[in-house]
């Protein structure tokens, strides 16, 4: 067995130089491996979400910079062409290509080949592996084979002829022959034959045999069986079983410096004897595949990401800066930080930080909240109570057993929680940290999930439908003087609407309530009385072409997020069509982002918050994070701290972001002459500038005053901007 040392993790450092209005940036997890490779001296790891470059600093490439998808499945270094192919689950493939292996990470040179996935089959497409024999890569997917020149599919056809659906799980060359592995058995054909694209023509070998991978090594085909078998043969009229038959939970097969590596679930054999690895001396253990670097292996690992093994033994987790899952259930900012819970761990994004992650000891997240009287203390719902962290570090838990849904902070501070399924559906956090009670007949025995406080009063969702009120009167300590109440949504006008399921709420900045529902978009206005008659809400009526009439705001989307900005704008997230921006009313859309358009790496959007010191919108998906760079901030009490850039503005500039402004201020611009050239309204605390006056022709070379004061014009600066052309 390997003598394993305990090594430091090699985690990338974030690079935070300023951001452009409307520039991405990825948040994603690189820790699910799927293929690992070495090319240049550099180890490259695939991933669900991208790929990791290693050598010696730790780089990555993903949908933001340079692929095209997300769903990474399969990876192969061609010395040939110098290229990285690169096989995503929907059929997608990218070919990077680069003289210098090194370059190939600025992702700058990447050629799409979308043919096979935008292809009419009924089969799936994923691509499983690649293989280069003479001038073609052979690329075997989870239906057919194909055939790829250059950047063009020549060929796609079927090897069963039974089943044109039939996944091609491997693929390899012994000598001349071509192997694939299936759930059928192996099929083989010589690589010279012209008549290959007839199915008839492929010889079937260990009939019957379920194949999960394969492995040429010093002249010998290895086979693995999904039941652990590993079969071996040099002689393809002759299989033969390999003295070690039996590997339980096997995985895939590599090659790595002439030496065979066999990977399961919770081992990884050298030579297949009895030299094997069970373990990096890291949090976990679930290898993948195996590739040879420098004088030692890297790993591609399904929980780890990247690790490398040097010559001395010693393992090193190499891998990109993000959180801790691609999977977010609850996400939430305050002051600039942000915080994005996993189903069972947390990781926290610091303005301008990097992101830290919890080791969980939590499990069942619900929701997470930022302490608005102290920043450095998160809080979070769980299905057992609710649990303090400072940073990421877990100081306590407190309503043991109880299954906390929704927590919020009132304008006090003082946090809530709201219980399911409890005789005391309400409990409130005292300044001492300890916890009371609050029994309520109206919400008691209900599901209760996410809450937002407005107007003094909690608003809530009684799952799945219908929403609650909760309002601790003049006095918190006086249980006398509370308010609950339970409704579902209805309308002020007379028409029918049913929503089936509310999936999010947010307060905005006048105190509305806006609703995510599987009908659209539904918005509560204040009223002095909430409690005094079932609330009504309204949808927004967006234009259309024709004239007297008009639709709903995404009546026909599940809504399933909603977030509010600095200049009072609605950001909407959807289910299967992307995030929208709205405007402060809702009637306007502003943006409209989805997989075909923008880096989003999923239609489905599950969770948004908003920076509110950058600007920065977290949209998270089924598939992970991102973020775009928008141009609303918070707005700050004066104009002591306003930044400007970039400043001076060079000929490859084309926009000016102005920050940290009064809320609503005003903005106006001129040349040193005093002829006007810009002016706006901040959107919360920021402004952008296209540099073209008013005629939308760029600015001439000169320096141009910026002007800013608030509503009152009691607060007042001006600000000198440089522009080169």
């Amino acid at each position: 067995m390997f003598r394993i040392t305990l090594p430091l993790m090699l985690l990338l450092p974030v690079a935070l130089p300023a951001q452009k209005t409307g520039t991405w940036r990825d948040h994603f997890a690189y820790t699910q491996g799927v293929e690992v490779l070495a090319a240049g001296g550099q180890a490259i790891c695939a991933t669900s979400a991208g790929l990791i470059f290693f050598d010696g600093e730790v780089e990555k490439i993903s949908k933001v910079n340079g692929l095209s998808d997300v769903g990474l499945t399969a990876a192969f270094y061609d010395a040939q062409s110098g290229s990285i192919f690169v096989g995503y689950a929907s059929g997608n493939v990218d070919v990077l290509r680069s003289a210098d292996p090194r370059k190939i990470r600025e992702g700058t040179q990447t050629k799409n080949v979308a043919a096979w996935k935008n292809f009419a089959t009924r089969g799936r497409k994923a691509i499983n592996r690649f293989l280069r024999v003479d001038d073609l890569i052979f690329v075997a997917t989870a239906s057919q084979m194909l055939e790829v020149k250059g950047d063009e599919i020549r060929a796609n056809y079927s090897i069963d002829e039974k089943n044109d659906t039939l996944a091609i799980q491997d693929v390899v060359l012994l000598g001349s022959t071509i192997v694939a592995a299936t759930p059928k058995g192996l099929y083989v054909i010589d690589k010279n034959s012209p008549t290959r694209y007839n199915f008839s023509s492929w010889r079937r070998k260990l009939e019957g045999n379920n194949i999960i991978s394969l492995a040429v090594a010093n002249g010998t085909l290895y086979a693995l069986h999904a039941d652990g078998t590993l079969h071996s043969t040099s002689d393809l009229q002759n299989f033969s079983l390999h003295p070690q038959k039996y590997l339980p939970n096997p995985r895939a097969l590599s090659v790595a410096g002439n030496e065979l590596w066999v990977a399961t679930k919770d081992k990884l054999y050298c030579n297949v004897g009895n030299t094997h690895i069970s373990s990096y001396g890291l949090s976990s253990f679930s290898p993948r595949r195996v590739a040879a670097w420098g004088s030692g292996v890297c790993i591609a690992d399904a929980e780890l990401g990247l690790v490398v093994r040097n010559s001395a033994g010693a393992f090193v987790q190499a891998l990109p800066n993000g959180p801790v899952e691609n999977e977010t259930v609850a996400l939430h900012e305050h002051g600039g930080k942000i915080v994005a819970a996993a189903s069972d761990a947390v990781s926290v994004l610091e303005n301008k930080g990097a992101w830290t992650s919890s080791s969980s000891q939590l499990s069942n997240i619900k929701a997470v909240k930022v302490n608005p009287k102290n920043a450095a203390e998160t809080f979070v719902a769980t299905s057992s109570g609710v649990a303090t962290l400072s940073g990421v570090s877990l100081l306590g838990k407190d309503l043991e057993g109880k299954d906390i849904g929704g927590i919020s902070f009132d304008q006090e501070g003082n946090l809530f929680a709201f219980a399911s399924g409890s005789a005391t559906p309400v409990w409130r956090r005292k300044a001492d940290g300890s916890w009371v009670g609050i029994p309520s007949s109206a919400l008691s025995s209900r599901t209760l999930g996410s809450a937002a406080f407005a107007n003094k009063v909690f608003w809530g969702i009684a799952e799945p439908s219908q929403l609650y009120l909760y309002s601790s009167g003049a006095n918190p300590d006086d249980d006398g003087d509370d308010n609950a109440a339970v409704f579902p949504v209805r309308l002020s006008v007379d028409e029918t609407f049913l929503a089936g399921s509310i999936y999010a709420l947010a307060a905005d900045l006048n105190g509305e309530i806006w609703l995510g529902t599987d009908k659209g978009v539904v918005v509560y206005s204040p009223v002095s009385d909430p409690f005094s008659s079932t609330p009504m809400g309204q949808r927004i009526k967006i234009p259309t072409e024709i004239a007297g009439q008009a639709a709903y705001l995404l009546q026909y989307e599940h809504v399933t997020a909603v977030a509010v900005d600095g200049g009072n704008r609605k950001w909407l997230g959807t289910r299967d069509a992307g995030a929208f921006l709205q405007s402060d009313d809702g009637v306007e859309q502003l943006r409209a982002f989805n997989m075909q358009n923008s880096p989003l790496p999923s239609n489905c959007v599950t969770n948004i918050a908003v920076n509110s010191q950058t600007g920065e919108v977290i949209f998270a998906t089924d598939k992970g994070m991102v973020g775009f760079y928008g141009d609303a901030t918070a707005g700050k009490l004066n104009f002591d701290e306003v930044k400007v850039y970039p400043n001076p503005v060079r000929p490859s500039m084309s926009l000016v972001t102005i920050t940290n402004l009064v809320e609503d201020a005003s903005v106006k611009i001129t040349d040193v002459s005093g002829n006007l050239v810009f002016f706006a309204t901040a959107n919360g605390g920021a402004v952008t500038w296209d540099v073209q006056n008013l005629n939308k022709r760029r600015v001439a070379t000169g320096v141009y005053l910026i002007f800013l004061s608030d509503r009152t014009g009691l607060e007042s600066k001006v600000v000198k901007l440089l522009v080169i052309n």
